[in-house]
């Protein structure tokens, strides 16, 4: 480089300045700066002069009396600068610490999106912009420490979600643009971010999560975008719920349940889980502790029953739009059927209906229940999902004491007017019976409605009779005296069928629990004392269904003077309890068959139809009953055929083992007087009378023949032959006791002319002779576009269980190892259209 040898005057006068010069003429430059005086230094040249100059051409001179400036002024600040930094310690004024600035963290304002049709893996970022639902949600400022199961929450209390929900999709999009960092004035307008494409994030682990949200943090020069979607079968009619609600629901509490990893990241089927409904804790944690690989917790096992139970039947949620479709479908294929669906339409929402009851019986079921025994059973168990309920079902029994259900109902609660509801559809359902005995448990709501119905005028039913379940009043027995001998003596009691001896047995009974009362009151630590809980008269009034009809005469009662008073004895405790309600002696026309309830009373339990459906979806109810209902009549329709095929044998299984007993024990009575046999007109035979003398005493035997004109004269008569004795087994039974069996004998007549038909062979082949077909069910219902129905199903979210009981493993294993998971069953009060006829009833506006 050489110096320019034109002169710069622009150069030369900014030199000049710096210099302190104010001649015009060049002044010769010095190799070195003369000394100046200490005191007075020359003046540094200014910056701008320096940076003024390097713009300008310089020639040769003018470039080195620049360079030499230049050291001087560098040299001059370092200087000055140290000097500064050196300030003496002895200052006056004391500066205070300079303290940055801390910026104040705001929260994110998420955009959360819902309510696509498609698959959840599907939906992508320009799906949702413009184009579907959503709600604007404020995330924790420390966003970074969530985990996936608290924004799981978060979304929860979100759109108040069931905090037991297991099949929500959570998936973020994300996109950004950098500006220029250098000039911060300019920067391109947001709308420029649309033609950016969006980064999809799934939130499977915690991992994915935090690597989204530690994206979220606001950076400089940066302009993003973020929005989350979110999917399950709740959430896409959350408009709908919010318009079903009332203003008195509150929501639950966003609780997660434990297992949702281990959920989330298994890929185990859990099929046994589904096929073995009954397993208990222990059983669940050993059964899954073997494919994983390492032990969890009995509430983890049933947190992953209940994933299973979704993955194979779909959710709790969508059962109520599934469950009434299957039963449409089912009588539809199957004629004979019975359904009714009471529901209730959502105001503003065309289409969408609350599902409050459902009523079904099968038609096979029903033609089964013709040739049995006229006695149903009534049971009520609560449901353990994650919607409050009860299932009813009415149940009869075949020759053998095998069980049919014979209809079932999902209703709100237990209360009057949801088992009045049961009772009359049951009714219409079963239209061939005139004569139905109806078992039933001792709870006022359930009395109070076999009431009503027993009372109206126009009922189908004109012979039906009520009475109580023997195993549901020992156990209120047991409630309050509280030992197990007289719970035993009590039942001896119920199932008692010759009135002296229960006359004997109420005294006994009399003079234990006195005994009992009397130890409690003196504070008595004996083992007949026991906790129960204290009831007066008043409050036995107000359970009884009705006054106390006085049957036993050979046993004094004389408690009637003490109703005023506590209850001292076990006559106090029973005496406003009707004799023919919950004795089987006093059971006028032996209306209950022999059957005290006692099979029935862990039926939910032990059938194998009905047991541990409770835990199921509805929809899951429905099929799993028809499926078991089609293997459960193949076994004992081929094992009653079989029967039948044996010439040895002249009754069903049960009812031979029980002839064979009477058959030994009538070898020992002996026939001691025949009276003269009564005849009518016709020179027939009505009466004949016989005196039997056993191992104590003697019994009367009846055998009377009932005659009755055919319409058609070629035909003749028929008879009805029926035998009656002072034991009166054969009145509350309808089979003939030991004493006819032995006057059968000797006149040469066989025993099963005065048996009831319902316990003969013939019979028992017809009950189980009707055919279901599996193939005309299949899950086609749930495939609503296949289907082609117009009307949504949702459940009442007020209907809504709270966080079960056995979510901590004491709880868990107490529970379902019993089977009774505790449900709350709050009852709500429906409005009921009693006057309509047809199956779908009336829609009510909520």
């Amino acid at each position: 480089w050489k110096p320019t040898p034109a002169w710069s005057p622009t150069a030369a006068t900014l030199l000049r300045r710096s210099r302190g010069w104010t001649n015009h003429a060049p002044a010769p430059m010095p190799l070195k700066p003369p000394p100046s005086p200490a005191p007075t230094r020359s003046p540094s040249p200014s910056r701008y002069a320096l940076l003024a100059a390097l713009r300008a051409p310089l020639d040769g001179f003018a470039a080195t009396r620049f360079v030499e400036d230049l050291r001087v002024l560098i040299s001059q600040c370092t200087v000055a600068g140290a000097r500064k930094r050196k300030a003496p310690a002895t200052a006056k004024v004391v500066r205070k610490a300079h303290k940055p600035q801390v910026e104040v963290e705001e929260p994110i304002q998420m955009p959360v999106y819902y309510g696509r049709r498609e698959p959840f893996s599907r939906v992508r970022g320009n799906d949702l912009e413009n184009k579907c639902a959503h709600l604007i949600g404020e995330l924790p400022l420390q966003l970074q420490s969530m985990s996936l199961v608290d924004l799981q929450l978060w979304i929860f209390r979100l759109f108040r979600l069931h905090p037991e929900t297991q099949d929500l999709g959570i998936k973020g999009f994300l996109k950004q643009r950098k500006t220029d960092f250098f000039d911060e004035e300019s920067s391109e307008p947001d709308y420029s971010l649309e033609d950016y494409p969006w980064g999809m994030h799934e939130f499977l682990t915690d991992k994915c999560w935090s690597s989204f949200a530690n994206k979220l943090k606001s950076k400089k020069h940066v302009t993003q975008k973020f929005m989350l979607y979110v999917q399950s079968s709740e959430v896409k009619h959350y408009d709908i719920l919010l318009k079903a609600v009332h203003d008195d629901y509150s929501q639950l509490a966003t609780v997660m349940l434990p297992g949702m990893e281990f959920l989330a990241s298994s890929r185990y089927a859990f099929r046994d889980l589904v096929d073995d409904l009954t397993m208990t804790a222990k059983e669940l944690v050993h059964y899954l502790t073997g494919p994983l690989g390492e032990k969890i917790s009995p509430a983890e096992a049933w947190r992953a029953r209940q994933f299973a139970l979704e993955r194979e039947f779909s959710t709790f949620y969508d059962s109520h739009n599934f469950a009434p479709r299957l039963l449409k479908e089912i009588a539809r294929k199957n004629p004979g059927c019975f359904v009714d669906i009471k529901d209730a339409e959502v105001a503003d929402c065309k289409g969408f209906r609350v599902l409050h009851r459902m009523f079904w019986a099968f038609g096979q079921c029903l033609q089964a229940f013709r040739t049995c025994r006229p006695v149903l059973c009534i049971k009520g168990t609560p449901l353990c999902g994650k919607y409050q309920g009860m299932l009813l079902t009415a149940v009869a029994s075949d020759a053998n004491d095998f069980s049919i259900p014979v209809a079932c109902a999902i209703v709100e609660g237990e209360t009057k007017e949801s088992w009045l509801w049961f009772l009359r559809n049951l009714e219409r359902a079963v239209v061939h019976q005139s004569d139905v005995c109806l078992i039933h448990d001792y709870k006022r709501e359930l009395i109070d409605a076999v009431e009503d119905l027993l009372k109206y005028q126009y009922r189908q039913w004109r012979k039906a009779e009520s009475r109580w379940c023997m195993e549901d009043l020992a156990e209120n027995f047991f409630a309050y005296f509280g030992d197990k001998k007289l719970l035993l003596i009590f039942k001896r009691l119920c199932q008692q069928k010759r009135r002296h001896k229960f006359g004997k047995i109420w005294k006994e009974l009399d003079e234990l629990t006195s005994t009992y009362m009397a130890e409690k009151e003196r504070g008595a630590s004996g083992e007949m004392q026991q906790e129960s809980v204290k009831h007066d008269v008043a409050e036995l009034e107000a359970q009884s269904p009705c006054n106390q009809h006085d049957y036993v005469k050979d046993v004094k009662e004389d408690h009637a003077d003490d109703t005023k008073g506590k209850i001292t004895k076990f006559s106090d405790w029973i005496s406003l309890k009707p004799k023919e309600k919950w004795s089987l002696a006093y059971d006028r026309d032996g209306a209950r068959y022999g059957i005290m309830g006692s099979d029935i009373a862990d039926i939910y339990k032990n059938d194998p139809v009905l047991k541990g459906i409770t835990c199921l979806p509805l929809s899951a109810i429905v099929e799993v009953t028809f499926r078991r209902l089609v293997k459960y009549f193949e076994n004992t329709s081929a094992a009653a055929n079989k029967a039948i095929g044996n010439p040895s044998i002249n009754f069903p299984e049960r009812v031979q083992v029980d002839m064979n007993s009477k058959m030994q024990k009538s070898e020992t009575h002996t026939l001691t007087y025949t009276y003269a046999d009564e005849k009518n007109a016709r020179g027939e035979v009505l009466d004949r009378k016989f005196t039997v003398k056993g191992r104590k005493r003697e019994v009367t035997v009846h055998l009377k023949s009932e005659y009755t004109l055919s319409r058609n004269k070629s035909e003749g008569s028929t008879v009805e032959k029926t035998a009656t004795c002072s034991c009166s087994k054969p009145q509350l039974l309808h089979k003939p006791c030991s004493h006819v069996i032995a006057i059968c004998c000797k006149i040469g007549v066989s025993a099963a002319t005065y048996m009831s038909p319902y316990y003969s062979l013939p019979y028992l082949g017809r009950t189980w002779s009707v055919n279901f077909d599996e193939s005309k069910i299949s899950r086609d219902y749930r495939n609503i576009m296949l289907f082609g129905c117009t009307t949504t199903w949702i459940p009442d979210k007020r209907l809504e269980c709270g966080l079960p009981a056995f979510v901590t493993s004491d709880c868990l294993a107490t529970v379902m190892e019993e089977l009774e998971p505790q449900c709350s069953t709050g009852n709500v009060s429906t409005e009921d259209n009693q006057g309509s006829t047809t199956r779908l009833e009336e829609p009510n506006q909520i």
